[in-house]
This record gives structure tokens, sequence and C-alpha cells, in this order.
């Protein structure tokens, strides 16, 4: 049985083209009928040279348009989130700060924000963990 490649390459089925056909039909909708196949012309089964197709240009250009951004491997978070990593309500965070307890914290100005390095909040995971057996 010869294969979809083959049979487009004798001319037996034609190359897809680009956009939807202009005798498309919409599908049928829950009425239980199945859609009657669009009809196409018998020239175009029939031609010797398969059709040529123009791929686009936006297909061809491998390159990205723009350079890649660069990741932060050091990104900062806010109290929210700095919680849902340690597992404690933001609340907690509040309450360490002037305790000198948490972890390490950015706070840009006086009364600016308050941020967490991913680094600080994963070392304070880091020394806070208990290992079993290691306790009495």
């Amino acid at each position: 049985m010869p294969t979809i490649m083959e049979l487009r390459a004798r001319g037996k089925v034609p190359y897809p083209h680009p956009g939807p056909p202009s005798t498309a039909q919409p599908l049928a909708s829950f009425t239980g009928r199945r859609p009657t196949p669009p009809t196409q012309p018998a020239s175009q089964f029939n031609s010797a040279t398969p059709r040529r197709i123009e791929i686009p240009a936006s297909y061809v250009d491998l390159e990205p348009p723009k350079p890649l951004i660069a990741i932060d491997d050091n990104p900062v978070f806010d109290v929210v989130a700095a919680g849902r990593i340690l597992g404690v309500t933001p609340d907690w965070l509040k309450k360490w700060r002037p305790r000198n307890q948490g972890p390490d914290y950015l706070q840009y100005g006086k009364n600016g924000p308050v941020r967490y390095e991913l680094s600080a909040l994963m070392a304070f995971r880091a020394t806070h963990r208990v290992e079993v057996g290691s306790r009495p």
C-alpha cells in the first residue's frame, strides 16, 4: 500500500494548502447528522505537477527576533510568597523582623517594602532542618 507521500509525488493526492477550503461546511451541531464532505474539482486530483506552497517568512526565520533574556538566579519575594516558601504565615515573618529572628531580608527605605532573597530563604530552611534520629 503506497504512503501518502508517494501518492502526492505521483499527483494522486493534493498537497495541503495553508487556508481553509472555500467550500468548507460547518460541522453539524448535535443533530446526529454527519456533515457532507466538501466537493473539490476533479482537476485538482489529476494534476501531474504537485502544487507549490510558499512558506511564510516567519516560519523560515529560525533566529529569535530578540536576544534571549537573562534569568535571575536569585529572585526576591514579597512577604506572602516568602511565607509560602517557608511554610509560615506573613504575620510570623513580620514578628520575627524586630526580634532579629527569621531569614535575612532586604528593606527599601526606612518604612519601605520588605523583600526576601531566594538564597536567604533556602539557607534559613536548611539551618532549621531537623534530621530524624539526630536528637536524643
